[in-house]
């Protein structure tokens, strides 16, 4: 019994929501006061989205369930949400200081190229949400495996921290990857309450984490390859956007 015991309670931990929102916070902070990537005008954008998902967070403990939505538009509300808090963590990004965005140097392509990211990850996680019947806490760790997909690969931020003399930092990188995400995947469904988003008959499915990490995974790296190979190249060559090189 006490061998089970030593094994669950760190599994506990593992897979506590709070403490991978501490770690993500508490990495935020320290990546603040290191000042040496270069910021967006709008970085406080960030604070204000996780001042508001500590405030909902906070509701919800309290009793709250989300706005008084029918189950027809609890769907819209949804989507809705959730490519606005990505707009607004965009707003926050910055590729080298002369625009507005994580995706290109210039602010109205960055936002342009951002829609086939953030507009397939609300709609994948909508999905998911509705066939799984996922509660808050699985679209979270949902929400985690997708970030992994880019700070394991596509960035390789994640990566380079794993192989850098800072490796210790990599547990909190990958918090904060799981926050940034899960602020429009996640908290979107404690604003409209998962249950209007189910089937009406039904319970919760029970989904073990590994596993939800692990779909995010394969999920977010299925919209990165829409993205990369079909929605980059032909919005670029729709609209005439700069590349990267022309800039």
């Amino acid at each position: 019994m006490r061998q089970r015991d030593l094994v669950a309670a760190p599994l506990r931990y593992l897979t506590s929501v709070p403490l991978w929102i501490g770690a993500g916070l508490s990495f935020w902070i320290l990546s603040l006061g290191a000042g040496s990537e270069p910021r967006s005008p709008f970085w406080f954008a960030e604070a204000i989205i996780y001042a508001f998902y500590l405030l909902v967070l906070w509701r919800t403990r309290e009793g709250w369930t989300g706005f008084d939505l029918s189950r027809r538009l609890a769907p819209i509300a949804y989507l809705g949400l959730s490519w606005l808090i990505g707009m607004a963590y965009e707003l926050s990004l910055t590729v080298d200081g002369t625009g507005i965005g994580g995706v290109h140097p210039e602010t109205r392509t960055s936002f342009i190229l951002a829609q086939g990211d953030y507009v397939p990850i609300a709609l994948v996680a909508l999905a998911a949400t509705r066939l799984k019947r996922l509660t808050y806490r699985d679209a979270f760790f949902l929400a985690a495996g997708m970030s992994l997909t880019e700070g394991l690969v596509f960035t390789g931020v994640l990566t380079a921290t794993v192989l850098s003399p800072a490796f210790v930092l990599a547990p909190l990188v990958a918090a904060y990857y799981a926050l940034a995400y899960s602020s429009y995947v996640a908290l979107p469904l404690l604003l409209t309450g998962a249950h209007k988003i189910w089937p009406e008959s039904g319970e919760p499915g029970r989904i073990s984490v590994p596993l939800l990490l692990l779909a995010g995974f394969v999920l977010g790296f299925g919209i990165r390859l829409f993205w990369g190979l079909v929605y980059a190249p032909a919005i670029t060559a729709l609209l005439g956007l700069e590349t990267a090189t022309e800039m």
